[in-house]
């Protein structure tokens, strides 16, 4: 039913539609417009830069009577002055009665739209190509565009005359089918087929009969002539382009707009001789390249209603590539030649080699190619199927020498006529004050480019003792004393506020290090500092079982410049231990949740801490409290070793992620723990541990290798076949005898056996039955085949010997 009603709906409005296309304007009633029919007719004016008195005159031109005229001031008036602009105004339809705007000003003409067409690589490749198929440039029909005094006026062309100064009078003519238009007073007057300039020159003089002023020595009447709506035309695009066709176009188009819809030449296409063929004649030729090369405007000639935009194939080409600001596929005529190739491909680039280009030929056999010297580019007549490349200039330095490292001015230089080395080094402004003048090494390119090293003394070079000419391309290089020698620091480490690496300063001391660092920490020990010192060259070269030297010191924590442990000078890569005081401990935490009376977290405020000293701080227990499930959680360290494992792991599960635990479980009697202080299960405490003690809990969990895993509730005195039993009993893969308990503390109770009969531990409220199960044996599918072949093999057998007895 809804489908119906809409298919309905979309009926109606496409007949309204028609019937606002095809009203009479003599016959509308002005009086049964709407206000939103008004208001369009307003905007409208508006869009057009029409005056109201311009419009009434249109009214008047297209056969609206006198009276409706005047009643359309009235409602042109009341609505301007009411303001009201109603929803259906934008629609350009009223439903009520099927008119609209277009009984007075027409219907808008719906253009062409570029087809949508496939191009190859080589297609685009075509110069030209991109002006008719670009985003950023574009020749799309426009019937807002300006309309110049050469366009040719035809049937349908709106005039707009408006008279002002002395006297004021407006007029709106419409271009008959004899090519006429007809002002009162004046009568008929042919513009038909001229140009817009020759039809306003007759207008002026028609015009200057009933208005002598116009004339007059000094005028004090004016005209102003205007075209204001044009009719489109219809051109055909033949030949060689993308998309050939019939296109509609507005009336002041181009030929570029016609091309631009029909994608432009193809491959085959000419962009040297388009044609317009206006009434079987060749009437324009047009040479896109002067557009692109010269932008002359001039060759986008305006079409009329009936041209004929010719594309012929094209007569010759050439491919250009190489070092051009463009490449591509170019059109060539008869007399042109390389120079004008290259001014078409927009000259050389930057890289181009300029003094020959490569230029490859078919002589009709077969392919040939000739070197262009640049002196006969203007002499060189191009062919069809010619190519041409422009080459690289060479990626080498004539004159090129550098010089790096310990000089002010480090950088690539010009090798002059007989440039010696100590020259060299005074342009690049000295050497720096770090300079080592023992040797600087310059790499030099034998004749047959190989490498070689020619060492020299700075010392005697910047003395004038000795120097040496420079060759094409040679790097001088004078290190610096630090890039001679290995990066020199000291390392600090243990209680201090920054502990790491820092570079090494002449006469550093102990103390400045340590005041680099930030200073002690609270738990530093003054009294306990150590300094360890690699051997010296000489030390290491006798083999001993010492391996470095050792110092210890004490200093105060004001780092005093008098004290003299504090002042020991400091050599490259020694290594400052500052240890922690005997007695200091590092500030940790402990945590207890659950059944307490003051639940939370607690500083470790000895070394000794124990579980009932906890207990004893956080109040005690609540009434509700299940002292067997209390568990305590401790965070897991990790050696060196055991990190480089897990990390190693980790790599080799090759992203997947494995979840590690970070804590371990710590199985503690806590019910022993507090009635027996200081024994066995009154464990120490470390920082991070956790302590939750439960509520009683009501439940029991069987899990693992039951028909039925479940929890069920606790009952008194009831082992772990009852519960097993009460969860569907033991599977096929269960291990009977290997049923552990998990209690909730943590610990776990395991099934014990003696002469074949098992024990089972007990069982606490809370706990977790577990029944391990035994791994499923999957059997390939081979072992199968094997199984089954040796079945049949022993059927067979069984067989033949009772045979052989019967």
């Amino acid at each position: 039913m809804i489908k119906k009603i809409f298919v309905a709906v979309v009926i109606s409005c496409l007949t309204l539609v028609s019937i606002a296309q095809t009203i009479n304007p003599a016959s509308v009633d002005v009086s049964a417009l709407s206000d939103s029919q008004i208001q369009q007719i307003i905007s409208e004016m508006q869009k057009r830069g029409m005056t109201e008195e311009q419009a009434l005159a249109l009214a008047r031109a297209k056969g609206v009577s006198e009276e409706q005229i005047s009643m359309l001031r009235e409602r042109l008036l009341s609505v301007t002055a009411d303001g009201s602009i109603s929803r259906s105004s934008d629609t350009g339809l009223d439903l009520d009665n099927g008119m609209s705007s277009d009984f007075l000003f027409g219907s808008q003409n719906e253009f062409s739209e570029k087809p949508f067409f496939m191009t190859t690589p080589e297609e685009e490749s075509l110069f030209g190509f991109r002006l008719f198929n670009s985003e950023n440039l574009t020749f799309e029909p426009n019937a807002t565009n300006a309309i110049t005094d050469d366009y040719i006026i035809g049937v349908g062309d709106e005039f707009r005359v408006d008279i002002y100064g002395a006297s004021q009078q407006s007029y709106v003519a419409i271009v008959d089918k004899t090519g006429q238009i007809s002002i009162p007073n004046i009568g008929p007057i042919a513009v038909g087929s001229r140009s817009f300039r020759d039809a306003k020159k007759i207008l002026r003089e028609k015009l200057a009969l009933i208005y002598r002023d116009l004339v007059a020595a000094v005028p004090e009447t004016f005209v102003n002539i205007h075209l204001g709506a044009i009719q489109p035309i219809t051109v055909n695009v033949i030949g060689e382009v993308f998309a050939p066709g019939t296109y509609t176009l507005p009336g002041n188009a181009t030929a570029f707009n016609a091309l631009y819809l029909s994608g432009g030449p193809n491959i085959r296409g000419s962009f040297r001789d388009i044609r317009i063929i206006r009434n079987s004649k060749i009437v324009h030729r047009l040479d896109v390249y002067d557009y692109l090369i010269n932008g002359n405007g001039a060759v986008n000639v305006p079409l009329n209603d009936g041209d004929v935009v010719m594309v012929p194939t094209y007569h010759q080409r050439v491919r250009v590539g190489g070092e051009l600001i463009r490449t591509g596929i170019f059109e060539t005529e008869g007399t042109e030649t390389i120079k004008q190739l290259i001014d078409f491909a927009g000259g050389f680039n930057e890289k181009a080699f300029r003094e020959r280009v490569e230029l490859h030929r078919n002589n009709g056999r077969q392919l040939e190619v000739k070197d262009v010297a640049a002196d006969t580019f203007e002499m060189v007549t191009l062919q069809n199927g010619d190519s041409i490349y422009v080459g690289k200039v060479l990626d080498r330095f004539v004159n090129r020498v550098r010089i790096e490292g310990a000089v002010f001015r480090p950088g690539t230089y010009e090798l002059t006529k007989g440039l010696k080395l100590s020259e060299l080094i005074a342009r690049a402004d000295g050497l720096r004050e770090d300079a080592f003048m023992e040797r600087g090494v310059v790499s030099r390119l034998k004749e047959d480019l190989s490498p070689v090293s020619v060492a020299f003394s700075v010392t005697d070079v910047v003395n004038g003792n000795s120097d040496m000419l420079l060759s094409r391309e040679d790097v001088v290089t004078i290190r610096s004393i630090d890039e001679m020698r290995e990066k020199r620091v000291v390392h600090i480490r243990g209680e201090v506020q920054t502990p790491g690496v820092f570079d090494y300063m002449e006469e550093m001391s102990l103390g400045d290090l340590i005041m680099m660092a930030g200073g002690f920490k609270e738990v530093a020990s003054e009294s306990y500092i150590e300094v360890t010192r690699r051997l010296s060259y000489e030390e290491a070269e006798k083999t001993a079982a010492t391996v470095a030297q050792l110092f210890q010191f004490s200093i105060p924590r004001n780092l005093s410049l008098k004290n003299k442990d504090a002042a020991f000078e400091l050599m490259p890569f020694d290594e400052v231990y500052v240890r922690m005081a005997p007695g200091a401990i590092k500030e940790g935490s402990i945590r207890i949740s659950g059944e307490v009376m003051h639940a939370g977290e607690y500083a470790l405020v000895k070394k000794n801490e124990r579980l009932s000293d906890l207990i004893n701080r956080s109040g005690g227990f609540t009434a509700e409290a299940y002292l067997p499930g209390a568990m305590l959680t401790r965070p897991i360290v990790l050696t060196a070793k055991e990190r480089r494992l897990r990390e190693f792991a980790k790599s080799k599960n090759e992203g997947l992620e494995t979840p590690q635990m970070e804590f371990e479980v710590v199985g503690v009697d806590l019910a022993r723990a507090i009635k027996q202080p200081g024994g066995r299960d009154d464990i120490y405490l470390r920082d991070g541990d956790e302590l939750v003690v439960p509520r009683r809990s009501q439940t029991i969990q069987v899990g693992g290798g039951v028909l039925n895993p479940l929890s069920m509730p606790y009952i008194e005195g009831r082992g772990v076949k009852y519960y097993v039993k009460s969860s569907g009993g033991f599977a096929l893969r269960a291990k009977r005898n290997r049923v552990y308990v998990v209690y909730p503390n943590g610990s776990a109770g395991a099934t014990s056996s003696f002469l074949g009969l098992r024990s089972y531990p007990r069982v606490l409220p809370g706990s977790e039955i577990v029944v391990p199960q035994k791994p499923e044996k999957d059997m390939p599918v081979s072992a199968w085949i094997a199984i089954g072949s040796g079945i049949s093999t022993i059927a067979l057998t069984l067989a033949t010997l009772i045979n052989l007895l019967n």
